[in-house]
Parts: C-alpha cells; structure tokens; sequence
C-alpha cells in the first residue's frame, strides 16, 4: 500500500537513485522530473552502501513534464543546484497545490524560505534541509550510486508543517536501514539561522577555488601551473588560512544577528573546524589545521576540480555550481545582511567574503558588488536582504509566516500620528 506520491525534481549530477531508493523503500511512489528522461530508462535504480551491501529501488514514472507529476505530488523534492532553485520554482509554480503539496529542498542555502514564499505564497508547506542526508557518488547515470558519507543526523527548518509531520512523513524518506542504523534522524531547527549561516559550501568552496586560481590572469594555465584534480584533497594553506578568515567572518555575523533579533537558532552555528569534527571526525586523517581536516576528510575525497580545458591548458569554470551556487546563493546573502545590520547600528567586518565575491563576479561576467556594496545590476536576479527589510525574514520568512503582512503594514502606517490634512 502506498503512503503517498513523490516527486523528485532533480539534476544529473545529483545522486537521485539514492533518493529514489529510500523514498520507494518506505512505500512512497517516487516520481522523478527530469529534462533527460531516456537516461532513465532503468526504473530500478541500485545504491552501493559503505558496508558492501546493495538495496534496490523503484521509480513509478518518469518524465519531463511538470504537469503529468506535480498535480498528484503530497512532497515535492528539489535536489538540484541552488543557483537554479529561482528558475525551477518559478515553473513548478503553476503546477503546485499549496493546499494539497509540500515541497521541499534537499540541501538549503541562503533566503531559500524568502524564495519559497514569494513564489508560492506565505501558506506554502515548504522544508528545508540543512545538509544533505548522505554523501553520493554517482556510478552509473540513472541507473547505480555509492554512498560515501552517511550520517546520524540532520537538522530540517518547515513553514507550515508540523514537527509530527517531521517525524511520520519526512524523516522515513531518508532512513538508511540497510546497515542496522536508524538514520540519519531529522532534527527540527527552532528556526532557518542555521541554514543562512551554515558553515559549509558557502564559504569552502569561495576560498579553495580562489586559492586555486589565485594566479590566473585571464589567460588558459599551462600543465605546470594546473590545480589539483581533486577540489578537497590536499587543500593548501593559503586556502585554509582564507577559509578560517571567512569562518571567523561568518561566526561575527552570526553573533551581530543574534544581538540584534535574539533569533535562536544562531546558537545552533558552530564554526567550521567544530561542524567538521563532530559530523567526520572518524574520516578525517590529519586534524592539525583546517586544510589538513578538509583536505585528508574521506568524505569530501571524490569531487572534482571543475575547470574548461582546451589544447592551451586549463581555465577556471565560470558557470559550475561551485562557483554560481555559492557567491549569488552564499556570500552574497550574508554581506545583504551585514549590510542590513549596519543599518541598524550593528556593525560587522566582511572584508574576506567581499573580496571574494569581487574576484568571482569578475570570473562569472556579473556585477553583484558596485563600489563595495551590494547594488550592482545582477543583484535581481538574487534573493537578498533589502534595505529596509525586516530582519525577521532571515529567521521566519515573510513577517514570520503572517499572511496579511501587507495589510497590517497598512494598518500601522494608518495609526501613526497626522497633524491636518494635506
């Protein structure tokens, strides 16, 4: 008997079998949404577990049309990159039932709640995970997967949903039941700090891959001068020692936020070197420094550098997710809300993170800093913190869930004092 209907709306890169073969596992009819569907022709997918052992899957239909899937969605997954979440719920927008579909994020970064909302409306049941529920490698494209991360638990921020909801409906999906574990156990966050301000791919990525090319100079890298092949293993010093600055950055962040709202879940952000050991501590090598524990860290070993080669040498990427993801999706939103902290008289120090996003938008071809603050032309295109805007969007989303926030605005403004009439 099936519980309920699933879509999986998803990328290629991702680990989607993995997804599919939990989901199927607790009964759920698992859909998938995909612009390539004759690479998934195989409806059985197979995931390797660390251990050795194999569990297979079922995916019931699979297409490239919104509109044969989401109508008879009860959870819709989004597992793609986060720089195209803008566009992907755009077009689902049409085909969503607010009251009859949650929809969801397997990893969240940034204002994903803020975009949520003013897509789908402030009733929108809407999910957002923390991390991703296990570490993947792809085998074969749409057809096998190996897990290479797993882990005990994960943190999960809702709108509308209830921690009941959580616990009966959300956490099955992703039990991993195959190695004698009940995991990872989802986490309820007492609100979306912990996502914003996450210690992880918004500020790794910026400082290894600036490290990388820290000495391009617009022209392809002969093979001397090439970046390691692989994206974390034996990350450099320099790389290190700008991820600490950009982590100490975060963390002040984090404490002005809290200063200012007494937002929760700020207390929930630990700095990296702590994230790092309590969730790998038994698959990183060498601890000594913090390149030493991302680059000996097993988990992280698989990624790839991305880089454009040609016969000249190679180039850094420009459009990869690792560059697009967490610069428009990452740093980005935190400095808007510095900026927005400064506004309100609490100031804090984002030199690292702008220098950083100065060097990308360069490489990206886009204009998100213009002289130093975030007013550059391809800021709409992002989800950011306003001038203005209240603060409680970071932590609740939209006036902390209210959906009459455009009339009670209306209603405060009519109370205030008026001497005569115009």
């Amino acid at each position: 008997m099936m519980r309920a209907s699933s879509s999986v709306v998803s990328s290629h890169h991702v680990s989607w079998d993995k997804v599919a073969v939990e989901v199927s596992r607790c009964r759920v009819k698992v859909q998938l949404l995909t612009s390539r569907p004759e690479l998934f022709s195989n409806l059985r997918p197979l995931v390797h577990f660390p251990d050795g052992q194999t569990q297979e899957g079922v995916l019931h239909r699979v297409s490239r049309n919104p509109a044969e899937l989401i109508p008879n969605s009860d959870i819709v997954l989004w597992t793609g990159p986060v720089t195209s979440t803008k566009e992907v719920f755009e077009n689902l927008r049409p085909y969503l039932d607010p009251q009859k579909t949650c929809i969801g994020t397997i990893f969240a970064q940034g204002l994903v709640h803020v975009l949520a909302q003013r897509t789908f409306g402030p009733s929108i049941r809407f999910f957002a995970l923390r991390n991703i529920p296990w570490l993947c490698r792809v085998v074969k494209v749409g057809a096998e997967c190996e897990i290479v991360g797993a882990k005990s638990s994960i943190g999960v921020m809702t709108m509308n949903l209830t921690k009941e909801w959580v616990k009966t409906e959300l956490e099955p999906l992703f039990l991993v039941k195959k190695m004698g574990k009940h995991e990872p156990v989802i986490e309820l966050l007492p609100d979306f700090c912990p996502i914003v301000f996450n210690p992880a791919n918004q500020i790794i990525h910026p400082a290894r891959y600036w490290a990388m090319f820290r000495n391009w100079n617009g022209q392809p890298l002969p093979k001397d001068m090439e970046p390691p092949e692989w994206l974390y293993r034996d990350m450099d010093e320099t790389a290190g020692q700008v991820l600490e600055v950009l982590d100490e950055e975060l963390q002040h962040l984090k404490d002005a936020f809290h200063q200012a709202t007494g937002a929760e879940g700020c207390q929930h952000v630990i700095p990296l070197a702590t994230r790092l050991l309590e969730q790998y501590g038994d698959q990183i090598a060498d601890k000594s420094t913090m390149a030493k524990m991302v680059g000996t860290n097993k988990a992280y070993s698989m990624a790839r550098t991305p880089v454009l080669r040609s016969k000249q040498g190679v180039m850094p990427h420009p459009t990869h997710r690792v560059v697009t993801d967490d610069i428009g999706w990452g740093l980005c939103v935190l400095v808007s809300i510095a900026e927005r902290l400064q506004e309100l008289g609490f100031p804090t120090p984002t030199t690292m993170m702008r220098m950083l996003i100065e060097w990308h938008q360069k490489l990206m071809g886009k204009e998100y800093l213009y002289n130093g603050q975030l007013r550059g032309r391809d800021c709409t295109e992002l989800v950011l913190l306003g001038p203005g805007d209240d603060l409680v969007l970071v932590a609740k989303g939209v006036e902390g869930g209210r959906s009459d926030h455009w009339i009670s605005n209306a209603d405060e403004q009519a109370m205030e004092p008026r001497y005569g009439n115009p």
